[in-house]
């Protein structure tokens, strides 16, 4: 892609593009980092593919390598110059690739030029994620994503950068003026600096809180396969990122990195390449967890007619609900990437991957009880700090048929090219194929109108129904790709001892959204 000089590229759905990427691996004083340059090339190519310019304002993006304390710092402010003169519509990506830390005394984050001595003051400490945001912000720019390939390991500060009062007050301003509750749906302000209602920011880092990131190159090779990847914006691209990572290191086994983020995006996130409409009004609460969609309050019939083929015993006959208040619930089935992180933290068992079938991180978990299931919540609401649960019964079928009260969710007749099902047996005459005898990446299928995929067919999902007084045995709805399509009924119900585990059986996840979170 050539740019002429003197131009700042744009986009065709969006503003102006910059990108200012540096790669520090010449360390004086610290180890030297092998991988950095191809980082930093890596990344500096993806970005220019995708339609971003210099942090100048024009050329292809260049790959800064080996600055000192001095040279970053002329870069960055020629980065918010340039973003200034481009406009409030523009786009700003900052990479950094290189050492990097936490500091113990308030908690920030930060960069490392190359020139950083043994015992750091306060000048070269002065490069925090914190102040990065605010400034970069502070251009006007519309949106800015800062990418930290870099080490969170925590770092003992010396007692007079402690005392560093401009420090300090970056790092209040790190932690306050939120409002509302984690989410790409929040707000988040920072009151000492003047933003516009429609500015937002995405801060990722390649590795968790108090961990080490890696010189492999494994982070910035898929971050820059991701964005070259169409139909998904930024958020959507860096948790797919996420996700990948920590799964290629939980199968590698010995270099365990957990990609997160830190955001405060504003409407719809930009997009790298281009958009997808079926991920409008999506939405997630941290690295790890699922991706959301609030389902509005409403009234609908759940169960089946007496007259429904396949009908089961234990379902209710067809009768008229009402949902009071909206819910998220989870866009796919929890998937296998997903599951990882939980299991990373030991508080899930390994499952099954059906890498042999189908390598893919994006298919279900798969082989879960109801007590791993209730594992999984449990956690997930540890790591985002909102109370996640199973879904109720009338939930989940409400969600599942979309305002239908057809006996699938999209309508009488089932085929082949509905779901993901035991394609060899017939419902009321349908069509059959051959017998595939695995599940399908979560996002195969056509979303239903609430904008949740596969509802029916691939993996079995867990809700808190009762099979039993006892509740020894719980409710599956929703069928597998092990089922006959009967099964994926959308009032069909499977009553599973809690403890027993089946190669078919996942989740999908929901919470009830807080006050400032329903649109009315």
């Amino acid at each position: 892609m050539a740019f002429a000089p003197g131009t700042v590229a744009q986009a065709a759905s969006g503003g102006p593009r910059l990108a200012l990427v540096i790669a520090n691996g010449q360390y004086r004083n610290f180890d030297k980092l092998v991988v950095t340059a191809n980082d930093g090339d890596r990344m500096a190519s993806a970005l220019t593919a995708t339609g971003f310019v210099n942090a100048t304002g024009s050329g292809a993006v260049e790959a800064y390598r080996d600055l000192d304390l001095v040279q970053m710092r002329q870069k960055i402010a020629e980065f918010r110059e340039a973003l200034k003169a481009a406009g409030p519509e523009a786009f700003g990506v900052l990479y950094f690739s290189g050492h990097g830390a936490a500091l113990s005394s308030y908690g920030d984050l930060v960069l490392l030029p190359v020139d950083a001595p043994p015992q750091l003051g306060s000048d070269h400490v002065s490069l925090t994620r914190a102040r990065l945001t605010r400034e970069l912000l502070g251009s006007g720019a519309k949106n800015v994503l800062i990418v930290l390939d870099m080490c969170r390991n925590v770092l003992d500060v010396p007692p007079e950068v402690a005392r560093d009062p401009g420090m300090v007050a970056d790092a209040a301003r790190s932690t306050s003026g939120v409002v509302g509750s984690k989410g790409l749906r929040r707000i988040v302000r920072d009151t000492d600096t003047a933003l516009r209602p429609d500015q937002g920011y995405l801060v990722a880092f390649s590795t968790s809180a108090d961990q080490v990131a890696f010189d492999n190159g494994a982070f910035s090779r898929i971050l820059a396969e991701e964005v070259r990847r169409p139909l998904q914006n930024i958020a959507d691209a860096l948790k797919r990122t996420s996700d990948r990572v920590a799964v290629a290191g939980l199968k590698g086994g010995k270099t365990l990195q957990k990609p997160t983020f830190d955001y405060g995006l504003q409407g719809s996130p930009p997009c790298f390449v281009s958009c997808d409409a079926n991920a409008q009004d999506r939405f997630y609460d941290c690295a790890n967890c699922p991706y959301l969609r609030a389902i509005p309050s409403g009234t609908a019939v759940v169960g089946s007619t007496a007259s429904e083929a396949g009908r089961g015993s234990d379902e209710p006959i067809q009768r008229q609900v009402t949902i009071e208040r909206p819910f998220a619930m989870s866009v796919f089935e929890v998937t296998i990437s997903e599951w990882a992180a939980c299991v990373r933290d030991r508080a899930c068992r390994p499952v099954a991957d059906w890498s042999k079938e189908n390598p893919n991180p994006l298919l279900p978990a798969t082989g879960i009880s109801f007590e791993d299931a209730q594992a999984y919540v449990a956690w997930l609401s540890v790591q985002s700090g909102l109370p996640y649960r199973l879904p109720t019964e009338v939930e989940w079928e409400y969600a599942a048929r979309a305002n239908s009260s057809s006996v699938f969710p999209w309508g009488d007749e089932i085929s082949p090219s509905d779901a993901n099902y035991d394609q060899t047996a017939s419902y009321r005459g349908s069509p059959t194929s051959p017998y595939r005898g695995y599940p399908e990446a979560v996002a195969a299928y056509p979303p239903n109108a609430f904008g949740l995929y596969q509802m029916a067919g691939n993996a079995w999902e867990w809700t808190d129904g009762c099979g039993d007084g006892q509740c020894k045995a719980r409710i599956l709805r929703g069928g597998s790709f092990e089922s006959t399509p009967g099964e994926l009924r959308v009032a069909n119900r499977l009553a599973v001892g809690g403890g027993r585990k089946r190669d078919d059986s996942g989740l999908r996840i929901v919470r009830d959204l807080n006050a400032d979170e329903v649109i009315h």
